[in-house]
């Protein structure tokens, strides 16, 4: 809750400035003093390592966010076309890798330098760790780790 209201509060600071990914650095930061008197900032590099590290799901797969998002992230993905490792995402969805036909879906590059709408619309960020944080941990993401997730991404020109 308290995410939405600095994230509205951003939204309406300086007659309506767009929210921007180091808002949600800032309502990270907050939670994550909160959650953690000692916090001592993100990490860039804790970030990186986060993002490809793999993790074990229930059909037996390893995955990372760079699975599904690229080794690079200033790179679209398009799904269902051999890169995507769909049969993975759709059994731990739908249970049954054939209830979805193979349509191309894009994944626009995650880093904000190569699109400028991320880290823009709290719902849409919020939703996605939520879905992608569950996937790979069965768990909610940290303030932490959303942070140094954000704030590696940043760094990426």
């Amino acid at each position: 809750m308290r995410i939405v209201l600095l994230l509205i509060g951003a939204l309406y600071a300086g007659l309506g400035a767009a929210i921007e990914p180091e808002d949600f650095l800032a309502a990270y930061a907050e939670q994550a003093k909160q959650s953690d008197p000692g916090f001592a900032g993100f990490s860039a590099e804790r970030g990186r390592a986060f993002y490809f590290s793999k993790h074990k799901t229930d059909d037996g797969s390893e995955l990372s966010c760079a699975s599904c998002h690229r080794a690079d992230p200033r790179t679209r993905t398009i799904a269902h076309l051999g890169e995507f490792p769909c049969r993975a995402c759709h059994t731990l969805l739908h249970g049954s890798s054939d209830k979805h036909s193979p349509t191309e879906r894009q994944i626009p590059p995650l880093a904000p330098s190569a699109n400028r709408s991320r880290f823009t619309r709290e719902e849409k960020v919020e939703s996605w760790f939520g879905w992608n944080c569950n996937l790979l941990l069965k768990r909610e993401c940290t303030p932490q780790e959303k942070g140094d997730f954000v704030t590696w991404l940043m760094t990426i020109k």
